[in-house]
């Protein structure tokens, strides 16, 4: 009863700021000319939804024509026709989880690093150039001229062997990039927040060049990178095992979102069950008690900041081996990084929260980019995104005056006057 209690808490106070964060976002909606429940059911649909999709009764529920004829009611979340938007939403939510992750191990330590974006743009580089690198060596010292006349041993050998290699380069070039700011706070003492900020900013830059100039593949309008080898490459369900299955038609969903659940898995059981995970959480506690308690903090703080790199960088990893295949400039500024900090904030850097917050923002993110195709300003979505975010952060101070509410509640009910029964109040 207790733990059914505790959920309900945790899960009526986001309800409470998202229908805050509705309401307040209404004002701009009227603004913009448009009604505000048509405009949240349109953001909830395209996010969420099956298609077709028009009320919010039908993102769990909905009616759809058979090839027969016949309307025949169906439970929306696993609807697929053309691919069942869930599936997109857990695909553009796997990144968010890991950086999620990444940003949760970092402040568990007392180190506020917000440089995630730049450990994931780092991981990113590092396979879009190792994914097309290293099978193109294996390939000369296999003396294949044409890949496509590769031996199929070679080539399973390869999509073993090459996706490991590049997401474990990836992790390590985000836990070096992680580190770097984590020493000099360590050894300088210099502040964390503004450090990662520069390491950001030097890592957008550094992959702009390195996409227009030195890893240009073609005189395209737009620059981009080789596209990684086959071999490289994260098969999607709907390549793959999955490829008759219409539900994940839509979507490039694979086994990045498998990684990210057993990384979400690992944090938890690093933070909670272990020595190491016990030390971080006690540094952030309590620096000064915990040196006293001769717990070496600089050493788990530092740590700390190697774990959330490679976590970042996993993220780049996956965007670009399951998803993209390629960088293409614009992509250093997808803000994925710090869409994750926001999350992870959101959830109070709780796993369970992550898991839950991650494919909500996806959502919210891909509603409010289809808003567009209704007519309506694409920014209002944003706005709408920004108010549902303030509110949420908002979560302790609607707790405290829905707990002053309930005790004032209570209070006039103690001292409301009691009828007898000869009807003379008491």
């Amino acid at each position: 009863m207790r733990l059914l209690r505790r959920a309900v808490d945790s899960l009526s106070i986001p309800l409470i700021a998202i229908v805050l964060g509705l309401a307040a976002s209404g004002v701009f909606v009227i603004i913009a000319g448009a009604q505000p429940i048509d405009t949240y059911q349109r953001l909830f649909c395209e996010g969420f939804g099956p298609n077709p999709c028009a009320t919010f009764g039908d993102l769990l529920f909905t009616q759809v024509e058979t090839e027969s004829g016949v309307l025949q009611t169906v439970f929306s979340p696993t609807y697929g026709a053309g691919g069942s938007r869930i599936a997109l939403v857990l695909e553009q939510a796997t990144p968010l989880i890991l950086t999620a992750l990444s940003a949760a191990v970092a402040f568990q330590a007392g180190m506020f690093s917000i440089g995630m974006d730049g450990q994931f743009l780092m991981g990113a580089i590092t396979v879009a150039f190792l994914g097309y690198w290293l099978p193109d060596q294996i390939y000369l010292l296999a003396g294949v001229t044409d890949p496509e006349t590769a031996p199929q041993a070679l080539l399973t050998i390869m999509h073993l062997i090459i996706p490991a290699i590049c997401i474990a380069a990836a992790m390590l070039a985000g836990a070096i990039y992680s580190w770097i700011p984590g020493y000099i706070k360590i050894k300088l003492n210099v502040n964390e927040l503004i450090s990662t900020i520069i390491f950001n900013a030097i890592a957008v830059q550094l992959v702009g060049w390195l996409i227009n100039f030195p890893l240009r593949s073609d005189l395209n309008n737009i620059a981009r990178t080789r596209r990684i080898d086959d071999t490289a490459w994260l098969v999607p369900f709907n390549r793959g095992i999955f490829q008759d299955v219409e539900w994940f038609s839509g979507a490039r969903l694979g086994v990045g979102f498998l990684i990210a659940l057993v990384a979400a898995l690992l944090v938890w059981y690093y933070l909670k069950r272990t020595t190491a995970g016990y030390e971080q959480r006690m540094t952030r506690g309590s620096s000064l008690f915990a040196r006293f308690g001769g717990i070496p903090t600089g050493r788990a703080a530092l740590r700390a900041m190697i774990i959330s790199g490679a976590l970042s960088g996993l993220a780049g990893a996956i965007a670009i081996l399951g998803v993209e295949r390629r960088v293409i400039d614009g992509f250093q500024a997808s803000g994925t990084g710090f869409d994750g900090v926001l999350v992870a904030i959101l959830s109070k850097e709780s796993i369970i929260g992550i898991l839950l917050f991650a494919p909500f923002f996806a959502g919210l993110n891909l509603g409010a980019t289809n808003l567009q195709f209704g007519n309506l300003p694409r920014q209002l979505g944003g706005i709408i995104i920004s108010f549902i975010v303030l509110f949420s952060a908002m979560e302790d101070f609607i707790r405290a005056r829905l707990i002053s509410l309930w005790k004032r509640r209570t209070l006039l009910q103690r001292t409301a006057p009691v009828d007898k029964p000869d009807g003379n109040a008491v």
